[in-house]
């Protein structure tokens, strides 16, 4: 009942907005911050004084701050008053990282100031935006567990120009990210007699015994590679890589991996593609009844991800 009643209220006063929108009358809200009530409480002080003593420049004084306060209120509501928010992206990303949300707005016809855009309080994002621009804001929504992701109502703020007042908007951004399993180091899962020669996989885990070099970091490497020495010298972060046994093509299997723990085993495959890619070396996947077949590249890599976050889903 609660949340019927919920719904109807955000129906009715215009909080069930989505982007595209257009900040107005209906999804633009404005109460005093606490410094602003205590700014009315003075106000009010001041006038009754002025009253009871009859003092003409105290009522001055009362009426000079309290337009300066509806100055105040009347700029703050401007800063929203007319937003355009086009639209809004998510980009893909790990378990337990944050979402990047971009919202593009339309031509900015007049600066406004201070204006912040959150979806979780700890991660803000605070921008001025200038006359004549069209921006992309990047806000950030925390993630904990793969699959399709919805970050929740966009709240967008501000204060500005003296904190008496806080006016702010609530929007559904109207956008579903896609979050991959977290990367866990784990032995290969090879398939069973992957090169057709009935001799069973002749790919191991990579060698340990044949150093080819440094690579760049890439998040999921293996701490125990990472190049410590170059790292003290300023160099950053370099993983060191080393030959494999026989340069095949991989093919990972989900089955081949022991446990009963199918969120780990997903991890510990989302590992072994970032690893193969990293590595250029061509692969495939095999989830259950699904195959992904062979191959290499960027949108090879995205695709293998893609499965594996939305193993098991509908």
């Amino acid at each position: 009942m609660k949340a019927v009643v919920a719904r109807t209220f955000y129906r009715l006063v215009g909080g069930n907005t989505t982007v595209p929108v257009t900040l107005g009358l209906r999804n633009i809200y404005i109460l005093p911050t606490g410094y602003g009530l205590l700014y009315l409480i003075g106000l009010g002080a001041m006038l009754i004084g002025s009253i009871n003593y009859n003092n003409n420049l105290g009522f001055l004084l009362t009426f000079l701050l309290g337009s300066l306060g509806m100055t105040a209120m009347l700029t703050t509501y401007g800063m929203l008053y007319g937003l355009d928010l086009v639209s809004a992206a998510a980009r893909p990303v790990f378990a337990g990282e944050p979402m990047a949300i971009d919202i593009r707005l339309a031509d900015i016809t007049r600066p406004r100031c201070g204006i912040r855009w959150y979806i979780d309080r700890e991660n803000r994002t605070e921008v001025d935006l200038a006359a004549g621009e069209m921006l992309r804001v990047r806000v950030y929504a925390r993630t904990a567990h793969r699959g399709r992701f919805r970050p929740g109502r966009l709240r967008i703020a501000v204060v500005y120009p003296l904190g008496l007042f806080q006016a702010w908007a609530r929007i559904d951004p109207n956008v579903a990210g896609l979050v991959y399993p977290r990367p866990l180091a784990g032995a290969l899962p090879l398939a069973h007699d992957q090169t057709g020669s009935g001799q069973g996989p002749t790919l191991g885990p990579a060698g340990v015994d044949d150093f080819q070099g440094l690579s760049t970091y890439q998040p999921g490497d293996p701490p125990q590679r990472i190049h410590w020495q170059a790292y003290s010298r300023g160099r950053g972060l370099h993983t060191k890589t080393f030959a494999d046994p026989v340069g095949q093509t991989l093919m990972l299997d989900l089955a081949r991996i022991r446990g009963d723990d199918t969120e780990k085993k997903l991890s510990i495959l989302a590992f072994q593609v970032l690893r193969a890619h990293h590595h250029r070396r061509p692969f495939g996947m095999i989830l259950g009844e699904r195959t992904i077949p062979a191959g290499s590249g960027r949108a090879h890599r995205q695709r293998c991800l893609r499965m594996l976050a939305l193993y098991g889903s509908p």
